[in-house]
């Protein structure tokens, strides 16, 4: 593999970051997993290296949001973005009784 063990590194807790966003991994396993990551995967960065790495990350995600709020582009997307969210809250308060059927009646008919 080309990459050096630093790529390695942030390729690696970028992926577990991203899961633990999706609440696929508790934080204290993520914080395991990057422990093992860094003494398996990495073992030749230091302490000190990895935490320049997420100080590295938080900055370009600082730097990122700031320029996501400034682009027109992005600023009408999330408008639109908000936008149809309140038409869907709306919608979906309007059927909050609304229980769906789980199969046709002539597939329960059958199945009795």
């Amino acid at each position: 593999m080309s990459f050096s063990e630093r790529e390695r590194f942030i390729y690696h807790a970028a992926t577990l970051m991203t899961m633990q966003h999706l609440q696929a991994l508790s934080k204290s396993d993520l914080q395991k997993n990057l422990r093992a990551v860094q003494n398996n995967r990495c073992a030749g960065l230091t302490d000190k290296q990895v935490e320049r790495i997420f100080l590295d990350v938080e900055h370009e995600v600082l730097e990122m949001m700031r320029n996501a709020q400034e682009d027109p582009v992005l600023k009408a997307r999330e408008k639109y973005r908000q936008k149809n969210m309140r038409k869907l809250e709306k919608s979906c308060a309007k059927r909050q009784g609304y229980k769906k059927r789980e199969f046709a009646e002539d597939i329960q008919e059958e199945w009795k």
